[in-house]
């Protein structure tokens, strides 16, 4: 048994163990002198030097009867010791053998070893590792998993379609929600919950070139999600010295631009040969099928079990595009075309009829006719059907058996607009300015240089930036972003408005750091911060400030889908006000005609405008023509020809409108549940608890500065390996505060899905640290000694299979006494944890009956109460996962039969799933965890 080295005296050849790393092994005496000591720990190969005066060493020693193992592998049974000028010799018969010669990697690191070996922990960090496995397992016993790390309103429509996506053994999806309502939101949702139970391990994110940093920033500010944005200076960074390396097994996670896999066929080869879990493409109304784009999409859809397709664009515009779409998703179900438009005109007969009903409009004979044939063989819908006719009423088990039956919902969603409550107005407010012939030229040269590098800003007498000055004295209290097109242009208009007013300026833009820039828009975000932040276009990528509600429009893009992404800064669900839309032009300039044309045509300032895309592309070129040439007399002839063609797809859509699918895209009361329970726990606040206990344990020094929020200073921070934040700040702020998270980029979110948090619990249970204790148990009528022991009960499983949410890793404490009677129920956890206290007299460890006699009785006792209790957590977790799966199933087969949309493929992975996770759940082990000696009265 190891002794505290102040009580020996040192000589070479001796072995001795560090209290402070253990897992070193055993070290051996090479160097010492009269202040000095010289370890090598062979087993790691390091030395270590020490004070001897106060070194935090053991000396090892064994005792008769200890097994002990040798440098050469032979196992060797003491039978005597004997001491020689400071060396210990161990004896077994004839056989003598001196301490050097033990195996390096003898350690101490098991509770029992520890316990028996005098390497006694502080009783706060057993309480902290005992509070660890208690959060670890209600964290990954919860529900709502991977749904509460994201900082985001809790909005229900999102919560509802990550949810469904999650649930399905197999998530190949199309996302086509109306612009503004949070595709991108929905899908690092579904990433975040897939990535943090173990589902997936590799993504890759397909996107436009301009959307990359949007994509980028959105998962690491939001969901903490770190990405790898792939581009020719990565791949040719990481070839450079093997040509040999594929750079996407670099990075598990990666975004890459669409066009740059497309434009070099060494690259895109690679990509596909990969191996992801989860293909993302987004914008994938772009990729028609002839293209080298939807190529690639559907070379990767095919090696991906995973794929999200992302648009805005509604089937009903474009057939063919869609089915093309679909057939990435499920080609062995969508693999005709016309047969694909025969059952789509079949379906939209009846989702026609279905709106009628929707609507509360009473049904004609021909259009209860048109349903009834469907199901002219499902007696229970006959009669469903008889009682849903009046006018005024709707039949939920009709509804529900329609979405069985044609719900193609199960691969696309789509919420609308038309569907959410609370949505922000718009108001447009254009603000027409007196110009001079020299500032319609300046304005002609800027419109014709946007993009030219070269071309110098000079905006000091700008009319919109004289106006810009006036509207910031007029509106002091007011906070107002602005976005122009280009990094120039932002610099250029600070530039200006320096001249004119003092008032605070924060910039955006793309040559700022991500650090930078979420100190600019905290500041901004402040009462008493930035009046004014200046947007770049690709600056302003990702970043969402629905506290602002004045939006300056300096210039305008030729694409429509280009503005409303601008509006789309602010008008988001969650926007608290009407959004006014400030648009200032030169009388007679370009931006006039492109002014008129978004105001008069498209109404597109004031509304979403559903089809933009389409609507672009039909006259996109005109508009361009009409205002590059400043042609005032095809104004009116432009404005009237896009109003008709808004109006004509705005009928389309509306004719054509999906309620089946919408339905299934949206379950409100489903949706509301998910939020209440994050909401729970979040209300619960036991993670905050928990982290500052971490905090003050690991020398980590926190002010409180408001509401769950804290300042912390890592001075003193005890451990280096401690996980920090990714994006490191000059000030570690965090809070446990949603709302706090949402207005304050720079603040760090802590949940029990935050990598901090999941960080700090491995490595604490990853260490030795507080897995073996003494204590003292005043106040007792009579002496005795207790014994705790934490068992954990786990699978050893695939992360795939997500055993977790059956049975999460589950501690089973047992308390006995040294008679052999059980405690457990007598002494709860928390009644240790309020009334033992440390001890520094742990001489009893010494005493040989205990240690070899009822110790070991005690936790074969312990052992074996452990056990007792395991088959009732095991059969709980089987019969949870039975019933979840076996229902699945069942029902998958039964709608398989009136269904197409339901894939052989989804029915075989259940099962199989079934069959693996019975397999581990049935071989569940028991593990000692933390063992506590307590001496009681």
């Amino acid at each position: 048994m190891p002794r505290d080295c102040h009580l020996e005296k040192f000589a070479k050849g001796q072995r001795w163990i560090s209290e402070m790393e253990p897992e070193l092994g055993l070290g051996i005496v090479t160097e010492f002198n009269n202040r000095t000591v010289q370890i090598h720990f062979p087993a790691s190969d390091c030395f270590r030097q020490y004070n001897m005066t106060s070194a935090p060493l053991k000396r090892v020693e064994f005792k008769n009867g200890d097994s002990l193992k040798l440098r050469d592998g032979r196992e060797f049974r003491v039978t005597s010791v004997s001491h020689e000028n400071g060396i210990i010799f161990y004896h077994s018969g004839i056989d003598k053998m001196a301490e050097d010669e033990l195996s390096d990697t003898i350690s101490f690191t098991t509770p029992r070893e520890r316990l028996l070996n005098g390497f006694i922990d502080r009783n706060k960090e057993f309480h902290l590792r005992q509070q660890t496995l208690k959060f670890q397992h209600k964290s990954k016993s919860l529900a709502v998993r991977g749904f509460m790390g994201g900082r985001i309103d809790l909005l229900p429509h999102q919560l509802f379609v990550a949810h469904k996506v999650t649930s399905s053994k197999i998530q190949r999806v199309l996302l086509s929600d109306e612009t503004g309502l949070g595709k991108t939101i929905e899908v690092c949702l579904i990433l975040h919950r897939l990535l943090i139970s173990g589902r997936i391990d590799r993504v890759l994110i397909l996107l436009p070139a301009s959307l990359v940093h949007q994509w980028f920033v959105e998962l690491l500010r939001r969901f903490n999600l770190i990405f790898q944005i792939i581009d020719h200076e990565f791949c040719e960074n990481v070839t450079f010295s093997n040509p040999e390396t594929n750079p996407f097994l670099e990075t598990q996670l990666g975004i890459i631009s669409i066009d740059f896999l497309t434009s070099e066929n060494k690259w895109k080869k690679l990509a596909i040969s990969s191996g992801w879990d989860m293909v993302v493409i987004d914008e994938a109304h772009h990729l028609t099928e002839d293209s080298a784009g939807y190529l690639v999409a559907k070379q990767l859809a095919a090696v991906s079990k995973g794929l999200m397709l992302l648009t805005a664009t509604p089937e009903q515009l474009g057939h063919r595009s869609h089915f093309a779409r679909l057939q990435l998703l499920d080609p062995a179900r969508y693999f005709d075309y016309h047969q694909f438009e025969q059952e789509e005109e079949k379906y939209q007969t009846v989702s026609r009829t279905i709106n009628k009903l929707m609507e509360n409009r009473e049904l004609d004979k021909n259009e209860k006719n048109v349903l009834s044939k469907f199901f002219q063989q499902n007696s229970t819908l006959q009669k469903d059907e008889s009682n849903s006719k009046s006018a005024g009423k709707t039949n939920e088990n009709l509804i529900k058996k329609l979405l069985d039956r044609f719900g193609t919902g199960r691969a696309v969603f789509r919420n609308t607009r038309a569907n959410m409550i609370n949505f922000p107005k718009r108001e447009a407010i254009l603000i027409p300015l007196q110009s001079r012939p020299e500032d319609l030229k300046q304005q002609s040269l800027e419109l014709k240089n946007n993009f030219d590098e070269e071309f110098i800003y000079d905006y000091t007498s700008d009319q919109r930036v004289v106006w810009l000055a006036d509207f910031l004295k007029k509106q002091k209290d007011t906070k107002i972003l602005l976005i122009c097109n280009s990094l120039k242009k932002v610099k250029a208009i600070e530039n200006a408005l320096r001249k004119l007013i003092n008032t605070n300026i924060a910039l955006f833009h793309e040559n700022l750091s991500l650090l930078q820039r979420d100190r600019n828009a905290s500041w901004f975000a402040r009462e008493q911060g930035a009046q004014l932040l200046i947007c770049s276009e690709i600056g302003s990528e990702g970043r969402n400030f629905q506290f602002a509600h004045d939006l300056v429009l300096f210039d305008l893009p030729f694409d429509p889908e280009l503005l409303e992404q601008r509006i789309g800064r602010l008008d988001r669900i969650g926007q608290t006000s009407t959004i006014r839309i400030h648009i200032p032009y030169l009388i007679g300039s370009e931006y006039e005609i492109l002014t008129r044309w978004y105001q008069d045509g498209l109404n597109a300032f004031e509304e979403n405008v559903p089809g933009v895309y389409h609507i672009f592309q039909e006259i996109g070129s005109q508009v361009k023509q009409v205002v590059k040439n400043k042609d005032f007399l095809k104004v009116d002839e432009l404005l009237k020809k896009t109003s008709l063609l808004r109006k004509e797809i705005i009928h389309k859509m509306k004719t054509g409108r999906d309620r089946l699918l919408e339905i299934n895209s949206f379950n409100l009361e489903l949706a509301t549940n998910i939020t209440r329970e994050i909401l729970n726990v979040e209300k619960e606040n036991e993670i905050e608890k928990y982290m500052l206990n971490v905090f003050r344990l690991y020398g980590i020094r926190y002010d409180k500065i408001s509401f769950q929020t804290y300042k912390l200073n890592l001075l003193l921070l005890s451990n280096p390996e401690f996980p920090l934040p990714a994006i490191k700040h000059d000030t570690l702020i965090v809070t446990f505060d949603r709302e706090t998270a949402i207005k304050h980029e720079d603040i760090e979110f802590l949940t029990w899905d935050h990598p901090m948090v999941s960080g700090i619990m491995d490595l604490i249970l990853g260490s030795e640290k507080g897995n073996c204790s003494v204590a003292i148990l005043q106040g007792a009528e009579k002496q005795e000694i207790l014994l705790e022991a934490i068992y954990i009960l786990e699978c050893v499983a695939p992360k795939n299979l997500y055993v977790d949410r059956f049975l999460p890793p589950t501690p089973v404490r047992i308390v006995v006494n040294h008679l052999l009677e059980d405690y457990s129920e007598s002494f709860p956890a928390s009644k240790f944890t309020k009334n033992v206290r440390d001890t520094l007299d742990t001489s009893f460890l010494e005493n040989d009956h205990l240690k070899q006699e009822q110790f070991p009785k005690m936790m074969n006792f312990c052992q074996k109460l452990a056990k007792n209790k395991t088959p009732e957590l095991i059969n709980a977790a089987l019969s949870k996962m039975n019933t979840l799966l076996s229902n699945e199933i069942t029902r998958l087969v039964e709608l398989k039969k009136i269904n197409p949309n339901i894939s052989e493929d989804e029915i075989y992975f259940i099962k199989e799933e079934k069959v693996q996770l019975e397999q581990a759940l049935s071989s569940a082990r028991l593990r000692l965890d933390a063992i506590r000696l307590i001496i009681r009265g």
